[in-house]
């Protein structure tokens, strides 16, 4: 009967493991993912709908060991990638961006010609532009990673240079359409 006990409790800890690490990714992006919309005034048709995920410290840790997981990384590869990821949070603060627009409103850069136009607003104050857009291809891992990537948005990672950033921040797109703010709490 004991042994019987053992081996039950033995194969849920197996099947219950995964279900965990899955289950601390998701929270996590949950409470680091904020969605903000803008819709024309007349027609109700959307101009941007969009989800922006902050890279803090405890996201980027729980993202460290989905990545771990879903892409089967052990040893030397494993390492490799938590050391480029902590390298990453040192130069700067990551967001990862889907962004849903109207084809005539496509182009989202870090260059003068972009249409949006996006700044990071610490708690102090300090409007910071920021130091990289890099556009993020649409493939399974994207959209196991950031469910809210469709085929209909684009992914991007946008970084802000590495400023204090208070105890709360605000990310702020916008053009000649509107703007729209998400917030966050920061610890």
């Amino acid at each position: 009967m004991a042994k019987r006990l053992v081996i039950a409790a033995l194969a849920l800890s197996i099947l219950v493991a995964p279900a965990t690490s899955m289950a601390g990714y998701r929270w996590e992006l949950k409470k680091q993912t904020e969605r903000g919309r803008i819709y024309h005034v007349h027609t109700w048709d959307a101009e941007l709908i969009w989800n922006a995920t902050f890279f803090s410290e405890e996201f980027r840790d729980e993202f460290i060991k989905q990545h771990e997981k879903i892409k089967h990384l052990v040893g030397p590869s494993a390492a490799r990638f938590e050391a480029e990821q902590m390298h990453r949070q040192l130069d700067g603060w990551d967001f990862f961006l889907a962004i849903y627009t109207k084809d005539e409103y496509k182009e989202f850069s870090q260059y003068d010609d972009s249409f949006w136009e996006i700044e990071l607003t610490t708690g102090g104050g300090q409007v910071v532009k920021p130091i990289l857009i890099e556009r993020m291809p649409t493939t399974p891992y994207e959209k196991k990673m950031f469910p809210y990537l469709d085929r209909w948005s684009r992914g991007y990672r946008v970084t802000f240079p590495k400023v204090p950033l208070g105890d709360e921040i605000k990310l702020t797109i916008k053009s000649v359409v509107g703007s729209s703010t998400l917030e966050w709490k920061v610890k």
